[in-house]
């Protein structure tokens, strides 16, 4: 068997609760109380690579971005009060830090 039929495998054999998630990327989980609060502005602090996304069948989806050997990341929200449609963190981090960051916001610690 090769390698992409043994991932259609295990992808038939879970159940599809939600049909319009395309199940590629991984679901930010819920924000912790006491969470960590990102600053968001509404523009890049320069132009970035996307290295990685969560799932777009979010209400906000984020991609960290890297640019020269730094991280940014961005957040795209369904059009809703207070929350731009497209807005990025108001810092940049090495890769080490990053990273470290981008594993609080899937696990829930930032938003």
């Amino acid at each position: 068997m090769t390698a992409p039929a043994a991932v259609l495998d295990v992808a038939a054999g879970e159940e599809d609760d939600d049909e319009d998630c395309p199940g590629v990327s991984p679901h930010p989980a819920v924000p912790c109380p006491g969470r960590t609060e990102l600053w968001w502005i509404e523009e890049s602090l320069g132009r970035g690579r996307v290295v990685a996304q969560t799932c777009a069948c979010q209400m906000t989806s984020y991609e960290p971005l890297s640019c020269g050997g730094v991280y940014q990341f961005c957040r795209r929200a369904l059009a809703r009060r207070d929350v731009p449609p497209v807005s990025w963190t108001a810092r940049w981090w090495q890769c080490e830090e990053a990273y470290a960051w981008w594993r609080r916001l899937l696990a829930g610690q930032t938003r």
